[in-house]
């Protein structure tokens, strides 16, 4: 019986070593993944649910490197299952460096909502946790941003009058506005038929911002564009200048935001509340 006891006490202690030897080096979490300290900061504070981490991290597998070293921001939150991302880094403290290893399904399944497409289960988590933000802090700082953000929205509001006043001085435009504030100035006439609503049109066309810098240009691609007029397919001053116009007309048009991208502006190229110019050739009308 004694012999016995002392066999299956070998035969645990065997299995017990088999498992921590699956990945030399590695220590087994209790909730199921194993990991790897590189550097331990425990006078440091850990990551709590509700706080944001900002994480630098590479994702790989055996043989594969499928993410290298980006950034992450991210907000802890309770684990979507035992043992997940979450878990492991709330294992952390700041500006710990540790490799997590999990399976490569089960992450898939849960974060990516597609099956993993690699032969290997384990996926391998290097991170690094660089910052901790709690949610309080994290919510005034979006607050202090949202605040200069409207700061600078009211600025570009309160300075489109004097822009358009200084393009209109500098470049002696003797037009009046229309009704709605568009200004039109012919550059040549042709003798095609006139734009209705319904016309299908072919416009070459550059705009630009009234310091002169250009944001699209048909004409740098080598191709005019088309459009049916009255179908909303452009900016309302588009709309407004193609019908004062005929085919082979060519002309500067300057369009205010509210004619154009108002308070959004457009594509991190267009500021809000920036009027535009456009010089546009119609090319054909149909």
């Amino acid at each position: 019986m004694k012999k016995l006891t002392t066999l299956v006490i070998a035969l645990v202690a065997l299995a017990a070593l088999g498992t921590a030897c699956k990945y030399p080096g590695f220590k087994k979490d209790k909730e199921g993944f194993y990991y790897k300290f590189y550097k331990v900061n425990k006078k440091e504070a850990q990551p709590q649910i509700g706080d944001i981490v900002e994480m630098t991290y590479t994702l790989r597998v055996t043989d594969s490197v499928l993410v290298d070293e980006v950034p992450l921001t991210d907000m802890i939150i309770e684990s979507i299952y035992p043992g997940d991302i979450y878990a492991a880094i709330r294992k952390m403290h700041l500006y710990d460096s540790a490799t997590f290893i999990m399976n490569g399904d089960t992450f898939f399944h849960y974060f990516m909502g597609r099956p993993f497409e690699f032969d290997k289960k384990e996926l391998f988590f290097d991170l690094k946790l660089n910052k901790i933000i709690s949610g309080e802090e994290y919510e005034q700082q979006q607050l202090e941003r949202q605040q200069e953000y409207e700061a600078m929205i009211e600025e570009y509001r309160l300075s489109e009058d004097s822009l358009i006043a200084n393009y209109i001085k500098s470049n002696n435009v003797k037009v009046k506005p229309t009704a709605s504030g568009l200004y039109l100035m012919k550059n040549g006439n042709g003798m095609g038929k006139a734009i209705k609503n319904g016309s299908k049109v072919s416009v070459h066309y550059t705009g630009k911002l009234l310091d002169g810098s250009v944001f699209d240009s048909s004409v740098d691609r080598g191709e005019p564009i088309s459009l049916v007029v009255g179908d909303g397919m452009v900016i309302p001053g588009w709309e407004e200048a193609l019908l004062l116009l005929k085919g082979g007309d060519k002309a500067t048009v300057l369009i205010p935001s509210k004619l154009a991208y108002g308070s959004r502006g457009s594509r991190n190229v267009i500021p809000p509340y920036s009027p535009l110019i456009f010089d546009i050739e119609v090319v054909s009308v149909e």
